[in-house]
Formats: structure tokens, sequence, C-alpha cells
């Protein structure tokens, strides 16, 4: 009986992890084209362009566009594209799914024309340098407590949620995932967890497990910079040619000039250079 608990526990364990590794696919013809180009992490972001606008185009090589939406709109995506020339492209979310269950995308946004939902991915691009492995002052730490506080980042002044139970392995063997802490201005020691019990990319304050009461703390990271009013009156979307018509097109151009040359050169006089 003690060896048929053990197993259950090990595939309930392996079929957990299993499940919180699935990958979101996209209903999308350019994702499935470039999935391996693609950087998968989910990210919102604030429409903020100088034109007081911004779109939505059917893919980041198309000259359609499927949306225009003003500033101060809220995208959120997983998928993110960076092109040739280094501009960085979401796959904007609808919350619908296709008959198969892939995710339907709005369509895709230039981040350049966005501000970023501060998130644990800017506290790392803000403050990665100063991270340190897990300090052994904190062993034991666990034994202490019943709950404890999840925090999107450092600083952020947002509650993810909270343990109601804390996992054995974080009262054992806690510098076996707490291995990227960082030390904030107040000299708090925070611990970062990729993945725990639904949450993804959250900290916990090592020196106040349990606290709720952190005020969001503006100094951590740095400002983005202006914010952009929203356009009086949008334009409409553009219905210009998608990237595979315009290659057909380009195709196209390319074998009637080359016919052309043929018909030129079969037509051409030739010349007697013999006196």
């Amino acid at each position: 009986m003690k060896k048929l608990i053990l197993f259950l526990t090990a595939a309930l364990l392996l079929a957990t992890t299993a499940f919180a590794d699935i990958l979101i696919t996209l209903d999308d013809s350019f994702w499935r084209a470039h999935q391996d180009d693609c950087a998968y992490r989910y990210r919102s972001y604030t429409v903020n362009s100088p034109a007081g606008y911004a779109a939505l185009w059917e893919s980041p090589t198309s000259s359609k566009q499927t949306e225009t939406l003003p500033n101060g709109t809220r995208l959120g995506g997983l998928w993110h594209y960076t092109d040739k020339t280094g501009e960085t492209w979401l796959a904007a979310q609808s919350g619908e799914q296709s008959e198969n269950g892939d995710e339907i995308i709005r369509g895709w946004c230039r981040t350049s024309d966005c501000l970023v939902v501060p998130d644990e991915v800017s506290f790392e691009e803000a403050h990665g340098a100063e991270f340190e492995g897990w300090d052994p002052a904190y062993d034991g730490i666990f034994d202490r407590v019943e709950e404890v506080v999840l925090w999107k980042y450092p600083g952020s002044g947002e509650v993810e949620g909270t343990l109601k139970e804390v996992p054995d392995w974080m009262r054992d063997f806690p510098e076996t995932e707490l291995d990227i802490c960082w030390r904030d201005p107040q000299g708090r020691m925070w611990a970062y967890l990729n993945y725990i019990f639904g949450y993804r990319n959250v900290w916990i304050c090592l020196d106040d497990l349990g606290n709720t009461d952190f005020e969001k703390d503006e100094s951590i990271l740095p400002p983005q910079g202006p914010a952009y009013p929203a356009a009086d009156k949008l334009p409409p979307p553009s219905s210009g040619t998608g990237g595979l018509t315009i290659a057909a097109v380009a195709a196209v151009v390319a074998v009637t000039i080359l016919l052309l040359w043929m018909l030129f050169r079969k037509g051409a006089p030739k010349t007697n250079t013999e006196k």
C-alpha cells in the first residue's frame, strides 16, 4: 500500500508539472510558420502611440490591418515575435478559441506603440544584475509560518495570491527552487518562484512572509516615458495586401519580366559581322 501511495503521488506530480507546461497554441498562419522564432511569455501592454492610436496587423509581414485601437487600450498575449529590424510584435489575445482549441488572436501589434504593464520581466531587466543565490541564514524560515504571500514583483504593491499551505520542499530544501533572491533598498530579502500551485513568476519576502501591506514603490522600476492622449478620431484599418499576396505579385512580375526579356532576345535581329 505504501508503494502504491508513493507511485500515485509521483504520477500526480508529473501530471501537474506537465499540465503547467502546456503551451497555448495560436490559430494563426504566421505563428504556425514562425513558432520557433517566437518567445513565449505572458505580458500586458497599454497602447501608447504618439499618433494617439495603434494598429493591429494581420501579421508582422502584412500591410493589412485588423483593427485600430486608441491609446489606453489594454492588450495581452503570450507570444512575441522579433523581426529582422529588431521590432517586437505581440500576438494580441482575443479571449476566444477555435474549434480545435487554439487561441484566436485579434492581430499583431508593435510593442513600440505601447507601454508595457510593469511585471516580473520589467523587474528582471532593471535588477537582474543584482540577483543573488539562496542565503543559508534563511534555512528553516518556513517552519515558523503557515501562510506565504505571493507578490507580482518586489515593490509592485500587487499581491498575486497567498499560499495557505507551505509545501514540504520549501521547508526542507528551499535552495533547490528559491535560488534567485534580491535585497530591496530597505534591506529585506526577496525570493523568486517560477511556479507554485498555479501561480507563475511570483516573489515572496523572506523577511516578512505573511505581510500583505507592502505599498507600491515607484522607485523600483525606471519610468517608461510620456503617456500620449488618445486620438479624437480613429482611422479605419488599412485593407492593404497581405504578405503572401505581395510575394505572389512579386513572383508574377519577375516571371513577366523574364518572359519579355526572352521574347526580346528571340526577336532581335542578328548582326552580320562578316565582310
